[in-house]
């Protein structure tokens, strides 16, 4: 209660015994309060010894005694109540192309719903939902089975229209690699490490002001994505401004051929031509101290705002 102090003790059987809190502060008092016996019933309570309600008003002031005796009583046996175990359905994998989101059938599931930026706009029976690119916006999927239980919502997909999106082949800034790896676009990809690459200018036009997003689509086949600390960092720039620390994590150990993207940078452009810098800074090493090291296949630029 905001105005008394309202005592309800509770003491199990074998742990029945005599009990004392001295010094206790509330508000303008000090209590010394002792407690006897067990159960969770007050069999009687006083304060300096004169017998009270189990509840002391916020305007007592000065030093009190305060007596507890339980009444001993015994507690009512609880049973357990248990449950059938129950899975949620797994989260669908999405992916988009010529303007329809598609996923797997889940076993299980009577329905999906379609969330875009987090908010549900549709739901359907059909592993497929069209859509009508336009803004930059990110689309879920989370699968529901016959009694209402929900998936965990697929991991998100972007989508923006391609008069928003600009793409630049990091072979065109510096040499790209001979390594056998497969999957890349363009004419081939670029090997960035502790000792190759480690800085390189990347010219864009941006045609409207306004704030983009840019990031990396990279491979990683270091290690597993759970250990070892070998996710790649790199520091982007433009005339020595910080713009933000590129990070490219581990895709799982030699998954060479595994391409994915990088986190989204946000960031304001004025209309015209710019040069980004993507280096290897000493500020911004990864845990692992020795291996560094990702390839680079194209960045992104996207109009958000």
């Amino acid at each position: 209660s905001q105005n008394h102090l309202i005592f309800h003790p509770f003491v199990p059987e074998a742990l029945q015994g005599s009990r004392s809190l001295t010094n206790f502060t509330y508000h303008q008092a000090v209590l010394d309060i002792e407690m006897q016996g067990y159960g969770n019933e007050i069999k009687s309570f006083s304060l300096d010894g004169k017998p009270s309600e189990p509840a002391l008003p916020n305007t007592l002031s000065g030093r009190h005694s305060v007596k507890i005796v339980l009444a001993n009583n015994p507690l009512q046996k609880m049973g357990i109540h248990t449950a059938a175990p129950y899975v949620s359905l797994p989260a669908p994998a999405v992916t988009y192309a010529n303007a329809i989101l598609t996923w797997q059938n889940i076993p299980g599931a009577k329905q999906y719903r379609i969330l875009k930026d987090g908010k549900e706009i549709a739901t359907t029976s059909e592993t497929k939902q069209p859509l009508t690119a336009g803004s930059y916006a990110e689309y879920q999927v989370i699968a529901v089975d016959a009694n209402g239980f929900e998936s965990f919502a697929s991991e998100p997909v972007l989508v923006a229209d391609s008069s928003i999106t600009s793409l630049y082949d990091i072979e065109k800034a510096a040499p790209k690699s001979s390594l056998p790896y497969k999957g890349y676009t363009g004419t081939g990809f670029v090997e960035i490490s502790k000792t190759k690459n480690t800085n390189m200018d990347i010219p864009i036009t941006i045609s409207k002001d306004g704030v983009y997003t840019i990031d990396f689509r990279y491979a990683n086949g270091n290690g597993p994505i759970n250990t070892e600390n070998k996710c790649a960092i790199r520091t982007l720039t433009e005339d020595g401004a910080f713009l933000g620390a590129v990070i490219l994590p581990q895709r799982g150990k030699e998954e060479w051929s595994n391409w994915g993207w990088s986190n989204a940078l946000q960031i304001p452009f004025k209309k015209g031509k710019h040069v980004l810098h993507l280096s290897l800074e000493p500020s911004i090493e990864n845990m692992n101290g020795n291996v560094n090291q990702a390839m680079l296949d194209y960045m992104r630029v996207i109009k958000i705002k």
